[in-house]
């Protein structure tokens, strides 16, 4: 049965069985490599010796800035504005390849210190010992929030001692145990002081002493989580090196019946290609992924992103993104370009790499800038990387006959820079500064200043800083000072509305963008005339994050004038990427007005017009709503309207629909006869034959023929299932797919009327056991975490309720496909399962009809 009750977004747990390891493939053959393949050893290297086994960009110099015994298994840290330095250390991860004592409490959070200036950390306090398994820390007040799965801590040090003496429980539920690779990680307070983690659908605000805030928000990447001077989130997970949120996540739960793009957009491609400096026959899948030198070619274990943002290197580093690559042995850097509202990236270097390393045991698994303009890596400095719920017989032997599991507890801290520079200074005097230092900061050249005085003036909540604030941003001759001073004001709740009129006219399009967003202050309850009458003016910039920033913040107004500002801005700039979706995520009980308005407004057509109607009007049908989605109906059929909006809005209509796998469309409830298709059906005519079609696949009392749909009656062992999944899903998957299967745009997609859910048993089982990726989100496999028993039990209440009618999933169906999908690590896609679907002659499911919502 179910081993936690507490986790499933996303959640990852221990297998029950075992294959030969547990990383194997069922049937697969798992050669060694090639004899002409020589293989160095792998020694344990001091810190002075790795030095020598760097290759480097040109012009850059790599040096040790902390080593063991000073601290062992680091895998995060963090510049305190003291200028120390919090490390998260990880000592219980795999001391050998069974992963043998992880649930021992050998882990600390350590605070170093340079104590005489050399620039290398010289001593050592345990902030926090006793710990298992701790993975993320972030300053906060007078505290620091420590990630210790499942609990998320808020600790302090009460009696100055420098040993934690007082912990407070700030989410009990923050990451599962049994998976260290697939959890909550990260913890980094960003730029709209939210403190946000990869890996988890939570994020937290810090509201002084020990109370935070929690919300929902998508869930982001593997490993490790940043930010670029605008405070858009970047994030990847292995085999994909880099993407981020184009849009703030918060408006993607607007409208629950739309999912909008723009979160999670890949920058790069998956699998990128690497350039490592040895070979790397110690990776998991190296009996298929090796090249004939034995080199790994493509990025197979991307983690612990950063955006570089600090002032020692050469002006065209920055705002690029460094990646680290420990399977590789190396750290990537990826150049990005921003044009037209579209960010892509690419690698810097042709054939080679930011840093490489000719020692096996170099991993790098976290990458910060750091208080003095550096770039600083966290080295695990280990043999064993992979963690053992997916180890292969092939890399179990590579670690067995090369000693791999031999040197744990080591690790290092490198800081790059380039040639000539000095040594480092981590204090850069911020933890003494007062209020008026710590403003001027804001506006600071380097990236680690700004966010860290931003930071200390929200926790500190000095009264005086307010209009000081205020002061900056109106006259900072840095846009990024002004910036972070709106963004100040928003963390202290003290923004008001002289200085968000003043930066609304901002000329730097960063500052604008964010003066448009905290304007929405001024437009709820009820909108401020002076307010929206700037932001409409603001329509005609042609900045791509002005224009985005207010296809957003006019939708939250709702008032006629600022949608008729919404649809000019469409017609004007539709093209722009994201702009359509961000106009419909607003439009929530709004679509008909918005069709009838748009399709008598546009003198001509656009793909961006038609791609909104047609959004509009899926997202009315969807809601099931007649409220919603009559009009939408009545538009569609009125032969006064132009053609191409009510071809568009039928389009719409149909998009509503699930579909089976053999694109056959599920049939939809509705509450009363849809009159209005009803009669375009019967006036001939090009769409009437459409409209037959939708009205096949349409239900509502006392339609002709329609009998109600049949129940299906559940065997007393069935009924034991459903029960038990019933309480299972209300405890581990409503949070993301919602308490009556809605789901909720960029978290988790409906599970109502799903085709995976109505389907084929042994499909959606599949899906579980393997992961499904969709729209930019991505639902983690399930095989490790739950059972056949509690698969089959929330498989049979979500088959079975909200109007489903689709029958009961057996443990023994479940436990079949488990063998089948053995050899699957990938989350399924699209492509991947209508394939599947077709190799497994699907079809078996749904018995009736279903209900819009």
């Amino acid at each position: 049965m179910l081993r936690s009750l507490r986790f499933l977004c996303p959640a990852i747990f221990l297998p029950l069985s075992l294959i030969a390891q547990r990383g194997d493939r069922a049937g697969e053959v798992q050669a060694p490599p090639p004899a002409h393949i020589k293989i160095p050893p792998a020694p344990i290297l001091t810190a002075e010796q790795a030095l020598k086994t760097f290759t480097i960009a040109k012009g850059f110099r790599i040096e040790a800035v902390a080593t063991e015994p000073l601290l062992g298994d680091p895998i995060a840290m963090q510049f305190g504005p003291d200028g120390r330095l919090w490390v998260v250390e990880m000592r219980g991860y795999m001391h050998d390849v069974d992963g043998k004592g992880e649930d021992q409490p050998i882990g600390n959070i350590a605070v170093l210190a340079d104590t005489d200036g050399d620039g290398r950390f010289d001593k050592r306090t345990v902030f926090a010992s006793g710990l298992v398994m701790p993975r993320a820390l972030s300053l906060v007040g007078d505290g620091v929030l420590v990630a210790e799965p499942p609990k998320l801590w808020f600790m302090r040090d009460t009696n100055g001692d420098g040993v934690a003496d007082q912990k407070t429980e700030v989410a009990a539920d923050y990451a599962p145990t049994n998976n260290h690779e697939h959890n909550a990680n990260g913890l980094a307070w960003l730029l709209d002081n939210w403190i946000y983690s990869a890996n988890s659908t939570a994020r937290f605000r810090y509201e002084g002493g020990v109370k935070f805030t929690r919300e929902s928000t998508i869930t982001r990447g593997q490993w490790g989580i940043t930010q670029d001077d605008t405070g858009r989130p970047y994030y990847n997970s292995n085999s994909d090196p880099l993407r981020f949120d184009a849009v703030p996540s918060a408006y993607l739960r607007r409208n629950p019946y739309f999912s909008a793009t723009g979160t999670a957009v890949q920058i790069v491609p998956a699998r990128l290609p690497v350039y490592p400096g040895r070979v790397t026959p110690g990776v998991n899948r190296g009996y298929q992924i090796l090249d004939k030198e034995g080199k790994i070619t493509a990025v197979t274990a991307t983690c612990g992103p950063v955006i570089y943002r600090g002032t020692l290197f050469p002006a065209e580093f920055r705002g690029d993104a460094f990646i680290a690559e420990p399977s590789a042995n190396l750290v990537k850097r990826i150049t990005l370009t921003e044009k037209d509202g579209a960010l892509k990236g690419a690698n810097a270097y042709e054939g080679a790499e930011f840093l490489t390393s000719t020692d096996e045991r170099f991993r790098p698994v976290n990458l910060f800038n750091g208080p003095d303009g550096a770039l600083y890596v966290v080295d695990m400095y280990r043999g064993i990387l992979q963690h053992k719920t997916y180890v292969t017989s092939f890399l179990r032997k590579q670690i067995e006959e090369r000693g791999l599991a031999d040197g744990i507890g080591l690790g290092r801290i490198w800081r790059i820079v380039p040639e000539g520079a000095p040594s480092a200074k981590f204090d850069q005097g911020l933890a003494r500064a007062d209020t008026a230092t710590l403003t001027a900061k804001l506006s600071d050249p380097n990236g680690w200043m700004r966010d860290t005085a931003q930071r200390l003036l929200v926790e500190r909540r000095d009264p005086a800083a307010a209009p000081l604030l205020r002061a900056l941003a109106r006259t900072a001759r840095d846009p990024l000072g002004r910036l972070h001073a709106l963004w100040t004001l928003d963390g202290l709740d003290a923004t008001d509305r002289p200085t968000v009129l003043a930066a609304l006219g901002d000329g730097d399009a960063r500052v604008c963008a964010a003066a448009i967003r905290l304007a929405e202050k001024f437009l709820k309850p009820a909108a401020d005339e002076a307010v929206l009458t700037r932001l409409i003016a603001l329509a005609s910039r042609s900045e791509p994050a002005v224009r985005l920033q207010l296809a957003f913040s006019l939708g939250e107004a709702r008032t006629p004038v600022a949608d008729a500002a919404l649809r000019a801005l469409l017609v004007a700039a539709g093209g722009q990427p994201y702009l359509v979706d961000a106009v419909v995520s607003g439009l929530a009980r709004r679509e008909a007005v918005f069709i009838e308005a748009i399709a008598r407004e546009a003198k001509a057509t656009s793909p961006a017009v038609t791609a909104a109607v047609t959004a509009a009007a899926s997202a009315a049908m969807k809601s099931g709503d007649p409220a919603r989605l009559g009009p939408v109906l009545a538009f569609a059929a009125d032969a006064a309207a132009p053609a191409w909006a009510r071809t568009a809005a039928l389009d719409g209509v149909e998009r509503s629909f699930s579909r089976l796998f053999d694109g056959k469309l599920i049939p939809m409830n509705l509450t009363a006869e849809p009159k209005a298709l009803v009669a375009l059906a019967q006036a001939g005519g090009p769409e009437a034959a459409r409209a037959e079609k939708l009205l096949a696949a349409l239900r509502w009392p006392g339609k002709p023929g329609m009998g109600a749909a049949a129940a299906v009656k559940l065997t007393p062992a069935e009924q034991k299932l459903f029960d038990q999944g019933k309480v299972q899903y209300a405890t581990l998957c409503a949070a993301c797919h919602q308490p009556e299967g809605q789901g909720l745009a960029g978290l988790a997609p409906p599970l109502v009327f799903s085709r995976w859910v109505l389907g084929d048993e042994r499909i959606l089982a599949s899906i579980v056991l393997a992961g499904k990726s969709q729209d930019n989100l991505v639902m983690p496999g399930l095989r490790a975490a739950l059972d056949d028993e509690a698969i089959a039990s929330v498989l049979t209440y979500i088959r079975n309720s909200w109007e489903h009618t689709a029958g009961a999933v057996t443990p023994a169906s479940v436990a079949r496909m488990r063998t089948m999908t053995a050899g699957r690590e990938q989350p399924w896609n699209e492509d991947d399962l209508a394939e599947f679907a077709r190799q497994m002659g699907g079809g078996r499911g749904q018995r009736g009809p279903r209900k819009a919502n």
